[in-house]
C-alpha cells in the first residue's frame, strides 16, 4: 500500500487530511476494498470524510455502468464527473435525449463556452463503455486529464495534471492486470 500511495502522490493524487498508508492498513473497510480491488483501493482511501472515515481522493470518482441507462443518466454523470474534476462551474446547459434516427442517446452540454453533443449507444440495460473516456475527458479542466480503470461494472476515474495522465493510465492498467 505504501508503494501505491507513493506512486499516486508522484502522479498528482496526494493523500488528503494527513492520510497515510498505515491508516489504510488499520481500517477494516479499506482492508476489504484492498482485497477486492487492490489496484484501485488506494485512490479510494486517500482522504477523510466529515466523520473522519477514509474516502476517495476529491479528484477521484466512480461510474456504475449498470446505472447509466437513460436520457437523464448521462447528464447526471457529466455533472458528477465535472464535480470530481473541479470544473463544475464550467459545465452548463446539460441535457439528455434520444436521437431516434440513429438509435443513440444524445447528451448535449456546454463546457467552458463550447457546446458539444456526445451520442452513446442506446441501451436500457447498461452504459456505453466506448464513449466513457470521451465523457471523462469532456469535463477535464485546462491542463488536466482523466485516467480510468474498470473493475467489474464500475469504472474509477481520476483527474490529474495532464502531464501525468499517460503514466497514471499505464500504472492503473498494470495494477489491473496484476491483481
Amino acid at each position: 500500500m505504501a508503494e501505491q500511495f507513493a506512486t499516486l502522490t508522484r502522479l498528482g493524487l496526494e493523500p488528503q487530511a494527513g492520510v497515510t498508508a498505515a491508516d489504510v492498513a488499520k481500517d477494516r473497510d479499506a482492508a476489504l476494498l484492498l482485497k477486492r480491488h487492490p489496484y484501485v483501493a488506494a485512490m479510494h482511501c486517500l482522504a477523510r470524510d466529515a466523520d473522519g472515515d477514509l474516502t476517495s481522493h476529491p479528484r477521484v470518482t466512480t461510474v456504475d455502468l449498470e446505472h447509466i441507462v437513460g436520457p437523464d443518466s448521462y447528464p447526471d454523470l457529466l455533472r458528477k464527473l465535472s464535480t470530481a474534476a473541479g470544473t463544475r462551474y464550467l459545465l452548463q446547459d446539460v441535457s439528455g435525449g434520444v436521437h431516434p434516427d440513429r438509435s443513440r442517446w444524445v447528451v448535449r452540454f456546454t463546457f467552458d463556452g463550447l457546446t458539444r453533443e456526445i451520442h452513446p449507444r442506446l441501451d436500457h440495460d447498461r452504459a456505453d463503455p466506448v464513449v466513457m473516456p470521451e465523457l471523462f475527458d469532456a469535463v477535464a479542466g485546462p491542463g488536466q486529464g482523466a485516467a480510468h480503470v474498470r473493475h467489474g461494472q464500475t469504472i474509477s476515474v481520476a483527474y490529474v495534471p495532464r502531464r501525468h495522465v499517460a503514466e497514471l493510465q499505464r500504472v492503473l492498467d498494470q495494477w489491473a492486470t496484476t491483481a
